[in-house]
């Protein structure tokens, strides 16, 4: 267990470790409900059709999630093969672009997953977009 916290606070995946406690606060205020799910979605709409239409949040958390757990795990595995020097800190920045890369695709194999999570809302984005009225989340009329 030492391992895997000693890992989650040195570099690569400090950084990715500060986006996962972002991520998990963001859900907790959704659950609180405080906010929604879909508080992003305006911003990034080409996102979210991009995405089979889950929220710009939750592809986000799936980002950091995939990203954060390649991390974590390439980074034990150096420190168990006492990966250090020039070539330890050129292995572990490659571990940093190795895994923001590999946790995209993870995000968009996932999404077809996540979208039944997330079902189309009447007045939702793409209906604002489609009656050419902009998408306010502060509205209560765009909410079901």
């Amino acid at each position: 267990m030492g391992h895997i916290v000693n890992a989650a606070v040195r570099f690569p995946t400090v950084f990715l470790t500060s986006a996962l406690a972002v991520a998990l606060g963001f859900w907790l205020l959704v659950l609180l409900g405080r906010t929604d799910a879909r508080a992003f979605d305006a911003d990034a709409s080409w996102l979210t059709r991009s995405l089979a239409g889950i929220p710009v949040a939750a592809a986000a958390s799936v980002v950091v999630v995939s990203a954060w757990l390649v991390s974590l795990t390439g980074s034990v595995l150096m420190d168990l093969a006492r990966l250090t020097g020039p070539g330890g800190a050129a292995a572990r920045v490659a571990l940093l672009a190795a895994s923001t890369l590999v946790a995209w695709p993870v995000t968009r194999r996932s999404a077809v997953l996540l979208a039944r999570l997330f079902p189309e809302r009447p007045g939702s984005y793409r209906g604002a977009a489609a009656s050419s009225a902009p998408y306010d989340p502060g509205n209560p009329h765009t909410h079901s």
